[in-house]
């Protein structure tokens, strides 16, 4: 009588286990990468957001001061203050390069960490709180998609390309 090695049975599945791995990975790899809609959607509108904010804020007397470097020395008078951190000093910048880092994201498919949205969501709620209805309200809008599209990838729910 005699015994079949069950190690060598193995072994000799391995290799099409194998071929069948790399196949799959090669198919994924050929694929066309479909965006994440709403991550991009997300994005789109934080960028929106961002330049909007400029744009409110571009005209005012302060920009030629600011330029010149008097206040580097001396005292900001409280307009020239205020002003200063709603635009060069504010979240603008980091906004825009936030909203590229993530439309990044979404073109090739991906979601942003769930922290993002619920950090930038976290904000917009206490700065609502702090200075009553304002622009932050409009960050509840990417907050929100972001939020949809990471518990959608963490419940594996497939996405509409």
């Amino acid at each position: 009588m005699t015994h079949s090695d069950p190690a060598a049975s193995i072994r000799s599945a391995e290799p099409a286990v194998d071929q069948r791995d790399e196949r799959n990975q090669r198919d994924q790899r050929d694929a066309p990468i479909r965006p994440n809609r709403l991550t991009v959607s997300g994005a789109i509108a934080l960028l929106t957001i961002s330049v909007l904010h400029t744009l409110v804020f571009t005209l005012h007397p302060w920009w030629g001061p600011w330029m010149a470097g008097p206040f580097r020395t001396a005292q900001l008078p409280a307009d020239a203050a205020v002003q200063f951190w709603a635009l060069p000093g504010g979240f603008v910048v980091p906004g825009v390069l936030l909203a590229l880092l993530i439309l990044r994201a979404g073109r090739r498919g991906d979601n942003v960490p769930i922290h993002v949205p619920i950090v930038l969501g976290v904000w917009a709620l206490l700065c609502v709180w702090m200075v009553g209805p304002s622009g932050f309200l409009l960050l509840l809008v990417p907050a929100t998609l972001l939020l949809i599209a990471s518990l959608r990838s963490r419940r594996g729910v497939p996405r509409r390309g």
